[in-house]
């Protein structure tokens, strides 16, 4: 059990011996309505095997996952590019959670995803966003930090690259392609599927030597297709650092937005690491928002 698990029932005068510490589902009856725990008003978008008795799983369908991410019989089966609201009345979400998700859409159906999750959240519920810090990797790239790349050598673990869409297995690419691989997976040279346009090493030097930043990785992500992504919704078609999140987040409405770190959370129960934030957390970028 967490340190913040146990330092709630200390606040609270509870005997942590008359708790049942295999599951933190009584910090949840302690923390919030008898009603948000019934209706299970806690969401997981993208939530793929994530299972915990008082959260819905929210997550699409496809046959390159099978049953992988498919929502348990109680959860909610979700199109990220469809546009279309989920299925939960307004102002009712105790806390959302998505992580390593976003990042899987085009900046149209994630601003429609902000959107929608302002709608759905409660007055002081905790929206927590974790996605791969983009600027990092950049960074990482221009200094030629291959090591920052760490899960490029995964598939020395018996790893099917073929079925990753890869020419290649990746411990075996140039530094340059794991990193567009990382956020644009469309327009990579390694690739055996993607745009009919791809960026070698040395146009991509050039694009980010005379674009900014910004500019440089969305003209990235241009060569990506929503109707590809579809096919392999394994594979990334989008960035995001700081900035890109704080004003894709005001602009969904929420007024309180901040970087967060790793179980660093707001919310005590998403402080758990044996639920949260498992994810690639040497790589990744965290935010909470709030109304």
């Amino acid at each position: 059990m967490k340190k913040q698990i146990l330092e709630t029932f200390y606040r609270m005068g509870i005997d942590i011996k008359a708790v049942d510490t295999s599951t933190d589902e009584q910090v949840y009856k302690l923390l919030y309505p008898a009603e948000s725990i019934e209706k299970k008003a806690f969401y997981n978008i993208g939530a793929g095997r994530f299972n915990h008795p008082c959260w819905t799983n929210v997550d699409g369908e496809s046959e390159w996952y099978g049953n992988l991410n498919k929502p348990q019989a109680t959860g909610i089966t979700f199109d990220m590019f469809a546009h279309q609201p989920l299925k939960v009345a307004d102002y009712s979400a105790e806390l959302i959670y998505t992580s390593h998700t976003i990042e899987h859409a085009d900046n149209e159906s994630v601003q429609y995803l902000f959107n929608d999750c302002f709608r759905m959240l409660k007055k002081g519920g905790v929206f927590r966003i974790v996605t791969p810090h983009t600027e990092n990797a950049y960074r990482a790239w221009r200094r030629g930090d291959r090591a920052y790349f760490y899960w490029s050598e995964w598939d020395s673990l018996n790893v099917d690259f073929e079925r990753l869409c890869l020419k290649l297995p990746l411990r075996e690419a140039t530094l340059s392609q794991i990193f567009l691989d990382d956020f644009a997976s469309a327009a990579a040279e390694i690739t055996t599927v993607g745009n009919e346009k791809r960026i070698s090493d040395t146009e991509l030097e050039k694009l980010f030597n005379e674009l900014p930043f910004d500019k440089a990785m969305d003209y990235c992500i241009s060569l990506c297709s929503i109707d590809d992504q579809r096919k392999y919704p394994f594979r990334h078609m989008n960035w995001f650092n700081d900035d890109k999140l704080i004003t894709m987040l005001k602009k969904a409405g929420f007024t309180s937005v901040t970087k967060s770190a790793y179980l660093q959370s707001d919310a005590p129960v998403l402080r758990n690491a044996k639920y949260f934030d498992q994810t690639l957390p040497k790589v990744s970028l965290y935010f909470e928002a709030s109304k």
